[in-house]
């Protein structure tokens, strides 16, 4: 075999794979200890933004009985390299096999990450289904945004963690010590795992089917639960959040402490799935956002904070924490920033409390730029709310605005592109009556996705020949001030593929990834006719299941999945966006 050195010396960027990055745990196994891979199926880039990864790795490291490492998706080079060299995929801190951990836990994000689960299981020398697995290999684990719907991955997955996996993972851990001691065989290891809460282990439960129509999931037995509910972090101030944070050795996507100041979204707008998932509202004070900060700027050096929530501006008194982490770090050249901002009348204060920080661009979503259709997305905002803070921000030097609108909403009229267009036009104009000039508007455009949970999960995505022609009326639009970028239509239609999905997905993921299909996410990579001529050969047709509508009384794949919402106000929701 060859040396990793030599390996290394190979591959375009090194520094994805070798580890011992400041703050990086590497613990010497005991007897008795548990052995976990935190795995992230993208780049290191990618993955070591992801906050999650972020609080998961370091509350396991914190534990004495367990040691927590991390491997993220190789690209190709490195893949090439691995395969040659006859090695397995590794942890970063002690290159291990990741076939010799105890487990392997999947961060699932994003739905076109799922072909590089298999690619990586497959790299790590790990039976591809979960039922084929024997006992001596890991258990494999995942939790995310994605586990709302974990029935295109069931196939794949042993054990799901659905909701907060800070209040999780640590039962979850302590079950499985248990269990391991006093099972022999991996099927009753898992069923005692099954009667975790929030907890779903897919071995044990069977979907029914008529046709192509789902109708239903039903436990195989009495011993799992017929629902699964999430679970909840509910003294948020508290919750675990660590201030000694990895700081990597190359360049990534969010290079900078992310502390989030709020979990859950006031709003409710129906499209949103982050909102859906993550109810009730959750805050920490302000006190404690400004500890982190300190804690987390003393064991990092991170000249970079972003303020994170689902709609930073409705987090109350942002503006004076802001004002006040601007005096905590004067002089230390720190930046603040928020993300995507609801238009808000709570936004005037921010740009004299951010002013003295470095300036990035400002987003705003107002997803759409008609009022009716802005109302029936349960998103009721005033389009001069969004003109007042623009001439605010340009007032305090800010250049660039970005804009989310979402294109393909049931309903949604003809107008909306030549309506977009008069807005961008109107807020770069703006700011010829602050300094002169006109300021850059990069317009983000997104088909709709029907996500589960939400009152619009019924709906069916618009046909493609609709999008293709919304897409060619606004690219047209592109200059220099105005930019327009539309989000690929193939993705999107394999997205609400994916997030709307039954198991027969599942099939259709692993004849992909056999075809070749991996890093779907990255445009250079993506190759949607593996995709159309998977879904074939599994009998379904791409563009139909993506587009396919249900109705309130239907079956829906993710129906044994609960968030906490009553059903009856979703069904409530959805025909008030109707009316």
């Amino acid at each position: 075999m060859k040396e990793l050195r030599e390996i290394l010396d190979k591959v375009q960027k090194p520094g994805r794979y070798i580890g011992g990055e400041t703050n990086s745990v590497c613990k010497k196994m005991r007897p008795g200890m548990v052995s976990v891979a935190l795995a992230y199926p993208d780049t290191y880039e990618i993955g070591m933004s992801y906050l999650g990864l972020r609080i998961l790795y370091h509350l396991l490291n914190e534990r004495d009985d367990v040691a927590c490492e991390r491997v993220f998706a190789p690209l190709d080079d490195m893949e090439k390299e691995l395969i040659s060299a006859g090695r397995c995929l590794f942890s970063l801190e002690s290159k291990t096999d990741i076939n010799k951990f105890d487990i392997l836990g999947f961060s699932l994000s994003y739905e076109l990450t799922y072909t590089n689960v298999l690619n990586m299981l497959s790299l790590g020398g790990i039976t591809i289904a979960s039922r084929h697995r024997r006992r001596e290999e890991p258990l494999i684990i995942a939790g995310g945004a994605c586990c709302y719907n974990p029935e295109p991955m069931s196939e794949f997955i042993d054990v799901f963690l659905i909701g907060d996996a800070e209040e999780s993972l640590p039962k979850f851990i302590e079950e499985y010590k248990k269990a391991k001691q006093q099972y022999s065989e991996r099927r009753d290891i898992l069923k005692s795992l099954a009667r975790l809460e929030g907890t779903y282990v897919p071995l044990f439960y069977e979907a029914d089917y008529s046709g192509k129509n789902f109708l239903g999931l039903n436990p195989i037995n009495n011993d799992v639960p017929k629902r699964i509910e999430k679970t909840l972090v509910r003294d948020f101030e508290n919750a675990y959040y660590p201030v000694k944070q990895i700081v990597p050795l190359v360049k990534i996507v969010q290079d900078r402490a992310i502390v989030e100041i709020m979990r859950g979204c006031p709003n409710g707008c129906r499209f949103c799935q982050a909102s859906a998932i993550n109810r009730p509202v959750r805050i920490r004070t302000p006190e404690r956002i400004r500890e982190i900060c300190r804690k987390t700027y003393a064991h990092t050096g991170y000249e970079g904070f972003t303020l994170l929530s689902l709609s930073s501006v409705n987090y109350p008194c942002l503006a004076d924490v802001i004002h006040e982490l601007r005096d905590d770090f004067r002089g230390k050249g720190v930046g603040i920033s928020v993300p995507s901002l609801r238009v808000d009348k709570a936004f005037y204060d921010l740009p004299d409390a951010l002013s003295s920080f470095r300036k990035s661009g400002l987003t705003f979503a107002p997803e759409s730029a008609i009022a009716s259709v802005r109302k029936s997305l349960g998103k009721d905002i005033n389009l001069e709310v969004l003109s007042q803070s623009a001439i605010l921000a340009f007032k305090h030097g800010w250049r660039k605005i970005k804009l989310y609108f979402m294109m393909g909403l049931p309903g949604q009229p003809p107008e909306e592109t030549r309506e977009i267009i008069a807005l961008a036009r109107e807020l770069s104009g703006l700011k010829k009556k602050v300094s002169g000039g006109t300021a850059e508007i990069n317009i983000s455009i997104n088909p709709f996705i029907p996500k589960a949970h939400t009152p619009m999960q019924w709906f069916g995505m618009e046909r493609k020949e609709k999008l293709v022609r919304m897409k060619g009326e606004l690219t047209s639009f592109s200059s220099k001030k105005v930019r327009v970028k539309f989000h690929d239509l193939e993705q999107s239609f394999l997205e609400g593929c994916m997030a709307r999905g039954d198991r027969r997905m599942g099939g259709i993921i692993y004849t992909a990834w056999k075809k070749g299909a991996k890093m779907d996410s990255w445009k250079e990579f993506f190759n949607f006719g593996i995709w159309k001529e998977s879904f074939a050969e599994n009998g379904l047709d791409i563009y139909d299941h993506a587009c396919r509508t249900y109705t309130p009384g239907d079956a829906l794949p993710w129906d044994h999945i609960k968030t906490g919402a009553d059903p009856q106000s979703l069904r409530a929701e959805f025909e008030a966006y109707q009316k």
